[in-house]
């Protein structure tokens, strides 16, 4: 049997208040008339473990946040979610051990392998998740064995499973699919399909071949052998015109270096030259000077010495006193000393004449010097150029062109290999596949002899379990209803047979079909005790079981028995001494007192959610 599962309190938050319901004791009955909200409290119970829903229970929908505290196999757990909306996130807390971190979990998985509040609460029940084609197990299928609903609990078995679902969930939980035979299953299935494949592309070689489409093996092996060589010596060809490229771009090299060596050269010798001629015009203009300067001197001398004419001028002079000068009216030295003092200035004149001569002349030397070493390096970057440039075109270029022309020829023959390659191994492939085909068979026998032996070891155990659940099943139904002669539950999809009548054709509604959905939940803990790989957690909801069942004569009597029968199986503890809790949903009081059994009476007056006790101790306790 599973783990115990307990349900302590229910607890929402409703109308800005807190409020709780408790279910201590192991048998709980929630009795009330239609609209006293007990149905819907039933139903909300298992709610905040995140059961995915299409629809949210009105009362629990004005639940700010609904709050279950429950014990698995003695640890006890808190269960948060909002009653706003069928999704969002579960919070889990371990009451138990403060340490343990708080879980947040959502309601839908959002992303592939994403752990959700229900793939968290079957982990703790100890449960497996399977999947089977379309149906992967979930916390929804699970309830199923764990509730009956009112609307379905006398109309459809086991709310409505689909057939792929029922089958699922009960190999599931007598752990009759598990792990390994999925394991042994999928290797079978894909063995299998590995030598259909492989026999499928045999057959299609096979017509290829009596239709001539594949090659002959003897000629395509004498291409690709051709071919090889004539790609060995491609590549020989390529790899020494490659090296002497390799040379080749070498010399380039260098003589590009000498090129650039040249250029920088004629770069230098040209600003030498330039910086020479601009000296050698600022000499000339300063000649230039020198010589206008001593003409002017002369000039002026010789005006003065041929008349009275003013020497700047050329007007007559003023007479003057005698001693004073006819021109600037000073007193005149003697004449001795004024020729001395003229003839100083023709000297230093003629001085810097001379010297300016001298520097032009020094500075032409210069500059044709300059000029002609500009000329000889610009002949010679000239012609480092035209070196570079007449290799590289008739040398270089031609040898890089042959290169790429032979490593395009070799790359050719290398695809044409490849494809030669491709189709000698078509040409090969039959007898290839064959032997492929009988490997691919030998592999689906041992994986079918493998799943055939798990398949057996299980079939084994599936009957022998269905043997005994099937006589539990029957001795839960004449417990009920002792009319029945005979009930028994189906191997293959687990449905029902009472008095040889399936569930379907059982009546239309009502309390045969209670009465087997009843039986079937009990006989499978009852199994559960017996069978300690079967996993089924201890705890059983299930509203209004009376449904359908008259206040009198045999109806009345089988109500009585049906009350007793769910009574007396909380009784029977689970692995770890807890005992099977049960909660159960009628219209009317209980008959009597029974021991052990709360009754939590509802009415209009006294609704399940608006009337709940108010906490007033911190939530949880």
């Amino acid at each position: 049997m599973g783990p115990s599962f307990v349900i302590e309190r229910f607890e929402f938050l409703y109308k800005n208040q807190w409020r709780f319901r408790a279910y201590t004791g192991l048998v709980t009955f929630l009795t009330g008339p239609s609209d006293s909200g007990k149905s819907t409290g039933a139903e909300s119970l298992l709610y905040a473990l995140g059961l995915t829903r299409g629809t949210v229970m009105p009362e629990v929908r004005t639940c700010d946040v609904v709050r279950l505290v429950f014990r698995v196999a003695g640890t006890r757990w808190q269960a948060s979610r909002s009653g706003r909306s069928s999704g969002g996130q579960v919070i889990f807390q371990n009451l138990t051990d403060p340490r343990d971190p708080e879980r947040s979990l959502p309601v839908h998985a959002s992303k592939a392998g994403e752990t959700t509040a229900g793939d968290f609460i079957l982990e703790l029940f100890g449960i497996q998740p399977m999947r089977s084609g379309a149906v992967t197990l979930s916390l929804s299928h699970v309830y199923r064995v764990m509730a009956l609903g009112q609307a379905t609990i006398g109309t459809e078995y086991l709310g409505g499973l689909s057939k792929a679902e029922r089958i699922l969930l009960f190999e599931v939980l007598l752990r009759l699919r598990d792990t390994e035979l999925d394991r042994l299953e999928n290797e079978a299935d894909d063995a299998a399909n590995r030598h259909s494949k492989a026999k499928r592309l045999l057959n299609q070689f096979n017509k290829m071949r009596e239709s001539g489409v594949l090659p002959d093996a003897e000629a395509v092996r004498a291409q690709h052998a051709a071919t090889t060589r004539a790609h060995q010596d491609a590549v020989r060809t390529w790899d020494e015109a490659n090296a002497a490229y390799s040379v080749m771009a070498g010399e380039h090299g260098r003589l590009n270096a000498v090129y650039e060596v040249a250029d920088r050269d004629r770069s230098r010798a040209r600003k030498k030259a330039d910086e020479a001629a601009a000296l050698l015009r600022a000499a000339a203009q300063e000649l230039g000077r020198a010589q206008g300067h001593l003409s002017g001197l002369l000039a002026a001398a010789a005006k003065k010495d041929t008349g009275k004419d003013c020497s700047h001028c050329g007007q007559a002079l003023p007479e003057r006193d005698p001693g004073l000068c006819p021109q600037c009216a000073q007193t005149c030295a003697q004449e001795s000393g004024h020729n001395e003092r003229q003839q100083d200035v023709f000297a230093r004149a003629q001085a810097e004449l001379d010297r300016a001569v001298m520097v032009r002349t020094t500075r032409e030397d210069t500059a044709r010097a300059a000029a002609d070493a500009a000329g000889r390096t610009e002949a010679a970057a000239r012609n480092a150029l035209n070196a570079r440039d007449i290799y590289e075109k008739q040398t270089l270029t031609p040898q890089r062109t042959l290169v790429h022309g032979l490593e395009k020829t070799a790359h050719g023959l290398s695809k044409e290999i490849e494809q030669l390659a491709v189709r000698l191994e078509e040409a090969g492939y039959l007898a290839l596949q064959e032997r492929e085909v009988k490997a691919r068979e030998q592999e689906k026998k041992a994986a079918d002899h493998e799943r055939d032996a798990g398949r057996k070891m299980r079939e084994e155990r599936r009957e022998a379990l269905l043997r005994r659940w099937s006589e539990l099943f029957q001795a839960r139904v004449r417990e009920i209803d002792p009319s029945k002669s005979s009930a028994s539950i189906n191997a293959r999809d687990f449905s029902t047979l009472v008095d040889g009548k399936a569930f379907e054709d059982s009546a239309v509604a009502g309390g045969p079909k209670t009465v087997t959905n009843i039986a079937v939940l009990l006989s499978l803990r009852d199994l559960a005790r017996e069978e300690a790989t079967v996993t089924v957690p201890p705890f059983l909801l299930i509203d209004s079981p009376l449904s359908g069942f008259g206040a009198q004569g045999l109806d009345e009597q089988t109500s009585g028995r049906l009350l007793k029968t769910l009574i007396t199986a909380a009784d029977d503890p689970s692995l770890d001494g807890t005992g099977f809790q049960i909660i159960t949903v009628t219209n009317d009081p209980l008959p009597q007192a029974y021991p052990g059994v709360r009754e939590i009476r509802l009415s209009h007056q006294h609704r399940y959610f608006d009337h709940a006790p108010l906490i007033e101790e911190p939530p949880g306790a």
